[in-house]
């Protein structure tokens, strides 16, 4: 992975909603790229004309910032049940249109709700010989609690074949408009499981879609951090600089990258690892004081030896 220092960004709202103001404030902070919400507060960025996209670009290389990309949210329903699925698709085909003309190939979309599929079933380990033989025999009380009716958890019936053929028809359509345009798409989800989000792009094979890293949802998962790289490593196209604490029930509270629970100098190892070259960006909108938390965050992930 290159230098962390050289791809790390920031998102464009947590320095400042004036497009114009962004790009120097950022610089200020020492970060070398600005992830933009498409549908911002004070601009819509599909709605630019072109020469308004002209413009958009050079207040960015006047201030010596590249475009990470832009960023853009489903909504509750995402592509599921009830959602109104053409004009999602709609909206995102502007999204992308606008990054491609841009020139900043790359798009994040949260995806909203997802079918989460069964739970893979482990498989016991296998009792050899050798481990037989230290087994210990089982006391009066052992043989009581075998007696015992044992609590076993309800196994998760099947996602619904309606919701699954809806997604799938809609990321199979998303994904012709990106072949179309050439964008990237980098999916999340704060409403799916990472192996919901793993399924999606078994089922879809685009080769336009990836993944955005949120260390925070990780914090969430199921999956711990060995087993999101090891399933969904070498489909990261974007890393979202969060951190929490994590507590029970894996319960999260934002913190400042650097004072939560994520282990950064692991992350940043195992995205060598897999190879990543892309722009970490800090997200610092869930906290209070953003312009601390951005300065805190940079200087957090820029010390980190990997």
């Amino acid at each position: 992975m290159p230098n962390a220092t050289d791809r790390l960004s920031i998102v464009a709202s947590a320095v400042s909603n004036d497009p114009r103001q962004a790009p120097a404030r950022s610089r200020e902070l020492g970060f070398s790229g600005l992830l933009f919400d498409a549908y911002g507060a004070s601009l819509d960025i599909p709605d630019l004309s072109t020469t308004g996209r002209r413009e958009f670009r050079n207040v960015l290389s006047a201030q010596d910032q590249q475009l990470v990309g832009l960023r853009w949210d489903t909504g509750p329903k995402g592509f599921g049940p009830g959602a109104d699925v053409d004009q999602a698709l709609s909206r995102l085909d502007r999204v992308m249109e606008a990054a491609a003309g841009l020139v900043a190939p790359l798009v994040t979309v949260d995806l909203g709700p997802l079918p989460e599929p069964p739970p893979a079933v482990k498989p016991k380990p296998r009792i050899t010989p050798g481990v037989a033989g230290l087994i210990l025999l089982p006391t009066s009380s052992d043989l009581a609690a075998v007696r015992k009716p044992e609590a076993t958890s309800p196994s998760l019936p099947p996602p619904d074949p309606s919701f699954v053929s809806q997604v799938d028809g809609a990321l199979t359509e998303l994904g012709r408009r990106a072949d179309r345009y050439g964008v990237t798409i980098a999916f999340r989800s704060e409403l799916a499981s990472f192996s919901a989000v793993e399924r999606a792009l078994k089922a879809t094979a685009c080769p336009w879609f990836g993944v955005e890293l949120d260390p925070v949802s990780v914090l969430r998962d199921e999956w711990d951090v060995d087993e999101v790289f090891s399933r969904l490593g070498s489909f990261f196209r974007h890393v979202r600089a969060r951190d929490a604490l994590r507590g029970a029930d894996r319960r999260t509270k934002p913190a400042i990258v650097g004072r939560g629970t994520v282990n950064w100098a692991e992350l940043l190892s195992n995205l060598e690892a897999a190879g990543y070259a892309g722009w970490i960006t800090v997200d610092p909108t869930d906290l209070p004081d953003r312009t601390a938390a951005a300065v805190a965050a940079r200087r957090h992930i820029s010390t980190q030896d990997i």
